[in-house]
């Protein structure tokens, strides 16, 4: 009987001991579960603080870094500016090339205007060319008397109306021969008054000699058309005596 009543009881604290593990409830369940639940108490994870020699270097590193960023930034503004600037002045350029483009422009078509009147007037001029006579001169012959015979006075033979005032310029012709005269080197002058004083000229050079032959000496000269139509003798040296004769004449103009 002793080892039945023992079995039994030990049967009885069996399911004493299974219902409080299977009730939750039960305090001592909660206690053994929050034992066995609880976490685990974290490690420190405080470090030792680093020393302030070791923080300058970076602090130096980063200040050069900002340095580097600020001219860079510099640099950056300062190449915007001149961009800028360039555009600025190519726009100005290109202003002036335009405005110079016009000019030219105009200038174009005002000499263009300006050959085609030229060329207008001178198919008119030609075609009124065309119709008057086609001598470059017309010949006269219009005596003006002898050469004078030396002293320093000059003569004045005026020039007649048949040489109109249209003309430019009149030919005229000179002529001298000395024969047995006396009177050594000679020098006539056949001139005209062109502007003032100023007078335009040519000579004619005639020796007398006491020789049995004659000499002779003659020119044609154009000389300009004077307003004053006055043709103008001199003549240089002693005066001739023997046998000498000479005349002057107006032969043509134009």
């Amino acid at each position: 009987m002793g080892r039945e009543e023992s079995m039994r009881r030990a049967g009885i604290v069996g399911v004493v001991i299974l219902t409080m593990v299977l009730t939750p409830g039960c305090a001592f369940y909660q206690s053994l579960v929050a034992r066995f639940t609880r976490p685990a108490a974290p490690r420190s994870q405080t470090s030792p603080t680093a020393p302030p020699s070791a923080l300058e270097p970076k602090l130096d590193a980063l200040d050069g870094r900002l340095d580097r960023i600020e001219q860079m930034l510099t640099d950056v503004r300062e190449q915007g500016r001149q961009r800028q600037i360039q555009e600025e002045r190519s726009q100005q350029s290109l202003a002036g090339l335009q405005q110079e483009t016009r000019n030219t422009h105009l200038a174009v078509v005002h000499l263009r205007k300006l050959l085609a009147t030229q060329h207008s007037n001178l198919v008119t001029r030609l075609q009124e060319t065309a119709a008057e006579p086609s001598a470059n001169f017309w010949a006269i012959d219009i005596p003006m008397g002898v050469l004078p015979n030396g002293g320093q006075n000059h003569e004045v033979r005026r020039i007649p109306a048949q040489v109109p005032n249209k003309a430019r310029e009149i030919l005229v012709y000179a002529q001298v021969a000395t024969g047995y005269v006396k009177g050594g080197p000679h020098r006539f002058r056949i001139s005209v008054r062109v502007q003032g004083d100023r007078e335009a000229a040519f000579y004619l050079y005639a020796v007398g000699l006491p020789q049995p032959s004659w000499a002779y000496n003659s020119d044609n000269v154009w000389l300009p058309m004077p307003s004053d139509r006055q043709l103008i003798l001199r003549a240089e040296g002693e005066p001739f005596f023997g046998d000498w004769s000479s005349e002057v004449r107006i032969v043509g103009y134009r």
